[in-house]
């Protein structure tokens, strides 16, 4: 295998895996940012709801409002107070 198969190889891993960072100023109802890495897409968003697909599962997100931003490829960030945050396996 040559390194330009293992670095493929490393790539179609590392979009397996999600990462969700959660920061909050005094709890999530006061205000918080989730941040997702390698999101595979924003399945539904409005003011209130956020639903995004990584690889097995769905992240569902809900509060008010919710502001949806893209902060780098395949990356989100969500600002807003958070009232829940459910995972759903597909």
């Amino acid at each position: 295998m040559g390194i330009r198969d293992r670095l493929i190889e490393m790539e179609e891993q590392s979009q397996k895996k999600c990462t969700v960072t959660i920061t909050t100023d005094g709890g999530l109802q006061n205000g918080s940012e989730i941040r997702v890495e390698n999101c595979r897409c924003v399945k539904s968003c409005d003011d209130n709801f956020v639903i995004l697909s990584v690889y097995g599962m769905d992240i569902n997100i809900s509060g008010c409002p919710l502001v949806l931003e893209n902060f780098g490829v395949g990356s989100v960030r969500i600002t807003g107070k958070v009232h829940s945050l459910t995972f759903e396996e597909t």
